[in-house]
């Protein structure tokens, strides 16, 4: 029995001396966490930035703030129409969007930067600067809904 005991505190000290302890948990300080890029002024454009977890995602704001998310492996393409028209094609939905530097959007899609697109809604939101992404008007189209309408159109 002895000799049980002396093994494993022998394989104790062995093991568990040679992590340092964890240390403690500290509340973190409101000034170094990132600001929400969801509130405050309008942004038509909001970009990842750093580190993006395993499945990229985007999303879609329209005026109502309604919103739709897709991952960029659901991204099928885009049609950017210069200066003011970009389609973007994903496995369930069409995204129309319409406004002011689209040129912006198309290069973060190209990099898979875009974290979420933004409409303009005048009612509450302040006009960006001059040179910023503006989007002022997103049509979509829901394909799943158009496929369901289809089937029983067919029936």
């Amino acid at each position: 029995m002895e000799n049980t005991n002396d093994s494993k505190k022998d394989l104790l000290e062995k093991y568990a001396s040679r992590k340092p302890p964890y240390p403690a948990l500290v509340k973190p300080d409101p000034e170094d966490l990132p600001e929400d890029p969801h509130t405050g002024d309008y942004r038509g454009l909001i970009e990842h930035r750093g580190k993006r977890g395993n499945t990229p995602r985007f999303r879609v704001i329209d005026r109502n703030g309604n919103s739709y998310g897709c991952g960029y492996a659901y991204l099928l393409g885009w049609y950017f129409t210069p200066p003011d028209t970009l389609t973007i094609y994903t496995t369930t939905h069409v995204f129309t969007l319409n406004g002011d530097h689209l040129q912006r959007v198309e290069d973060s899609l190209m990099r898979e930067k875009v974290e979420t697109l933004c409409a303009f809604n005048p009612a509450k939101d302040k006009k960006p600067d001059a040179g910023e992404v503006c989007i002022t008007q997103i049509s979509i189209i829901d394909r799943m809904a158009m496929q369901e309408q289809g089937e029983r159109n067919a029936e």
